[in-house]
């Protein structure tokens, strides 16, 4: 895991951003899931998979935030994939993961089967009665047993605009009107991720913490003086941020200058003026912008007249090593 993922995952871990995070994409704003229901979560698992040769291979799954949330629906795991670059087979990554998940649930209650099972053993009953059928045995899952839904969220904060599939059919190579016959819909599941494209939410008032205030200000990530009156209607928050806060904008907005500008200690936590700290912010991101620009071979003049930049930051952009 990269710094900016690492960044991103402390901030979003806080309960109450969490929750808000999902309350504000999922359920446009209304308080469904509360931060004292969420319980954190193993973010990586080994699962063996055994074939009909019996031999093993291991499968590991990757999440980045996960946490249990016991409210309305009694439990369900809720799962976070950070990213700050497009992935073009997310669809199929978090079908992957989410599928993991159930089978990690399933290994998990036959486990508890096999150790009740191995409690009721004594000296005086070594061979208590075997109480799954056959089909159960094949299965490891019982008729009666249940496991717990899985909602998944991806948050991208790159500054390209989301571009990827959203789903698993769009992933499909499909000739002519072969989208609209019945079998895709009848007989081929469908995949949806759940995205929220960070620098274009258009609608930061659902959410109730400060993720109201982080999301707002991206919008404005291309346009300076927008973002900094943006900020200044908003001082009252952006003129004390904690530390942890400071480093997830930075990744969101993609900016790589040394943490400064820190103000207004008070024992052992450090504020930041987000206001006074805009500049170098700023600055950074239109750098990573005019370097991905040159990437994709644009001339310095056709950078100025698309992004509005000076000559000395385009110098400064091309020597800044990759």
């Amino acid at each position: 895991m990269g710094k900016a993922d690492i960044a991103v995952k402390n901030w979003l871990n806080d309960n109450e951003r969490f929750a808000d995070l999902f309350n504000g994409t999922v359920f446009d704003g209304q308080q469904i899931i509360l931060p004292d229901e969420l319980e954190n979560l193993d973010r990586e698992t080994d699962i063996l998979i055994t074939d009909k040769k019996n031999r093993r291979r291991g499968l590991q799954r990757h999440r980045d935030l996960a946490k249990r949330w016991r409210g309305q629906v009694d439990l369900a795991i809720l799962a976070c994939e950070n990213q700050n670059h497009i992935h073009y087979a997310m669809p199929v990554r978090g079908m992957l993961n989410d599928s993991l998940t159930y089978t990690d649930q399933i290994r998990e209650i036959w486990r508890q089967h096999e150790k009740e099972l191995n409690t009721q053993r004594n000296v005086e009953n070594p061979l208590p009665k075997w109480k799954f059928t056959h089909e159960e045995y094949l299965s490891r899952f019982q008729k009666d047993d249940k496991i717990f839904p899985v909602l998944n969220l991806v948050l991208y904060y790159g500054l390209k605009r989301w571009d990827g599939p959203e789903n698993l059919y769009d992933m499909f190579q499909l000739n002519g009107n072969l989208k609209d016959l019945n079998f895709l819909h009848n007989f081929i599941p469908n995949y949806h991720i759940n995205l929220l494209d960070a620098g274009s939410f258009s609608a930061p008032e659902r959410f109730h913490s400060d993720l109201q205030q982080i999301f707002g200000v991206l919008k404005y990530r291309e346009d300076k003086n927008a973002m900094q009156e943006y900020m200044l209607q908003n001082r009252q928050y952006f003129e004390n941020v904690d530390v942890e806060t400071y480093q997830a904008m930075r990744e969101f907005m993609h900016s790589e200058s040394v943490m400064k500008n820190m103000e207004n200690k008070t024992g052992k936590e450090t504020k930041i003026n987000m206001c006074k700290a805009l500049e170098d912010i700023y600055e950074d991101g239109q750098k990573l912008l005019v370097r991905n620009m040159l990437r994709n071979g644009m001339s310095a003049e056709d950078i100025k007249k698309y992004a509005g930049v000076t000559d000395q930051l385009i110098a400064e952009a091309q020597k800044q090593p990759e």
